[in-house]
């Protein structure tokens, strides 16, 4: 498989939206109810809603490296190294349509490349994605599918990757550029308001310099950018990492 430039492929493999399911025929394992929940409020304060709720029972659950639970059903994956396909995990989904939803609750140490490939498996639906933030409350966000059919909507793409220092480097039409400090995620939401004010954004690609990267790290950027709405309506989408060599 050849591998693209960061700018490239994090645009390219925007497709990598979808959700999942699991195969049955797979051992069955208990999946106990570990995953830590949002804080109670304190009296006499309210509550900031989420942008998207909390699912008590979500579709999938990725818990541990290469293995996605559903209905206490284990999937192990089956693909190759080198791709996004997971073969049981499409076959126990079954064909999905545009406007399905799949809710996905991730562990915040899996991987990224286990999410990217559970995501393919959807094709065509949403994906609802919930993990604990960085606090330990959960949270959801929504990677919205591409329509097919629908008219072109103008305006630019944006990617970002999370490096393992905790900077991000930003693929922007203005060219590239890297958001550092102690708060990284949150002088990017803030940024994003330039950026759609010189073009529309269509979409931001969310991703890690490696797709062996934890996911709970990039996922706190998404929820940076969510919380703060400041990237407007653009899709967030998955962006696989840059390889800088060619295979």
């Amino acid at each position: 498989m050849k591998r693209a430039s960061a700018t490239s492929r994090g645009l390219g493999c925007l497709a990598c939206l979808a959700g999942l399911a699991l195969l049955a025929c797979a051992p069955a394992i208990q999946a106990p109810s570990t995953w830590p929940q949002p804080p109670d409020t304190a009296p006499g304060v309210a509550a900031t809603p989420p942008a998207l709720p909390v699912a008590a029972q979500p579709d999938v659950e990725l818990r541990d490296p290469r293995v996605a639970i559903v209905h206490g059903q284990s999937v192990p994956f089956d693909g190759i190294e080198e791709g996004l396909t997971w073969p049981a995990l499409e076959k126990a989904l079954g064909p999905r349509k545009a406007g399905d939803v799949v809710t996905v609750q991730v562990a915040r140490s899996v991987p990224m490349s286990d999410l990217l490939r559970a995501a393919w498996a959807v094709h065509v639906a949403d994906v609802h994605v919930q993990s604990p933030d960085a606090s330990g409350a959960m949270r959801a966000v929504e990677l919205r599918a591409r329509r097919d059919g629908a008219p072109p909507a103008s305006g630019c793409h944006l990617a970002v990757f999370l490096q393992a220092n905790g900077t991000l480097r930003v693929a922007a039409p203005g060219g590239p550029r890297e958001v550092g400090g102690e708060h990284a995620a949150v002088s990017l939401a803030r940024s994003l308001a330039e950026e759609r004010a010189k073009c529309p954004l269509k979409y931001v690609a969310f991703g890690a310099e490696s797709d062996a990267s934890p996911w709970g790290p990039v996922f706190d950027v998404v929820v940076a950018v969510d919380e703060a709405k400041s990237a407007g309506d653009a899709r967030y989408v998955l962006g696989q990492a840059m390889h800088v060599t060619a295979r």
